[in-house]
């Protein structure tokens, strides 16, 4: 189903998140759309930015990440439904919460790992609680952010 065509469009993923097309930064938070395109990909790409168009505003659109590699992305936080994300990186800059959906509902996770139940859920304090351990200044938090062990674009494994 999802390799046809208006399947993302007419989905309604961002229910409750605060985020729409009139604010790009939610939370005093810099808030970026990373995505996977599927190998199928003939309308995935367009009906993604379609979506995002249609649901979160033309301002969103400028703000995708499209990749099938997550792990090389810089930031915080990655809110996904996908349980394991595996790439060039073996430990990505970001922490990942899992966002609950049908296929991942049933899961167990490890205790250092967080859950997003819905975007009614409680996302402030996750933002806040990596505020916190991050000891930023409020209201001063960029998403986007270089890792101090090596410089932005080297890879991090030889081949």
């Amino acid at each position: 189903m999802i390799e046809m065509t208006e399947y993302s469009v007419t989905t309604d993923s961002f229910e409750g998140s605060g985020i729409s097309g009139s604010n790009r930064s939610v939370y005093s938070t810099e808030v970026f759309i990373c995505t996977s395109p599927l190998l199928k990909y003939e309308h995935c790409v367009g009906e993604k930015f379609s979506w995002v168009d249609k649901y979160l505003g033309p301002q969103f659109v400028e703000r995708i990440i499209l990749t099938r590699d997550k792990t090389v992305v810089l930031g915080d936080l990655l809110i996904d439904d996908k349980d394991t994300i595996l790439g060039q990186e073996e430990t990505p800059a970001w922490e990942h919460i899992l966002f609950t959906c049908c296929h991942n509902q049933h899961l167990a996770l490890p205790p250092a790992k967080r859950r997003l139940l819905s975007w009614s859920d409680d996302w402030r304090e996750i933002i806040e609680s990596k505020r916190d351990t991050a000891a930023v200044a409020p209201g001063r938090w960029a998403v986007l952010q270089g890792r101090e062990d090596r410089p932005a674009g080297k890879p991090s494994r030889a081949k």
